[in-house]
């Protein structure tokens, strides 16, 4: 599987990273989403796990997620962050397909790659 990880966290990067190794999964990273938009759908991927707050004054990860489903990109989107789940339904009404809170369980993560592994 391929799995696209926008992220500017050098840590939150590298445990996903052991986590998809561990699953013999392929991670495509991406710290600047300015790049990410650019060349997130010139390589087909099976997912998308975007952090929702990027450090990025041009766009933040709500955005990223509208634009990419502006350009039609279809891939799932799962959001990360560490905002608690009041804010669920914007994650979803910008397009994204599913969240995860952070500090996440390595449990949780391979348990919601695995969720996409089987569609």
């Amino acid at each position: 599987m391929r799995i696209a990880y926008v992220e500017d966290d050098a840590a939150n990067i590298a445990l996903l990273g052991r986590i998809c190794n561990m699953n013999q999964d392929e991670l495509v990273t991406y710290r600047n989403p300015m790049v990410a938009l650019v060349e997130i759908d010139t390589v087909p991927v099976d997912l998308i796990i975007i952090d929702m707050h990027l450090g990025d004054d041009q766009i933040d990860g709500l955005e990223l997620t509208r634009k990419l489903r502006s350009r039609g990109v279809a891939a799932p989107i799962i959001a990360i962050t560490s905002y608690d789940n009041i804010y669920a339904r914007h994650y979803t009404e910008a397009g994204c397909n599913g969240y995860i809170q952070k500090p996440v369980a390595v449990q949780d993560v391979v348990n919601l790659i695995n969720e996409y592994r089987k569609l």
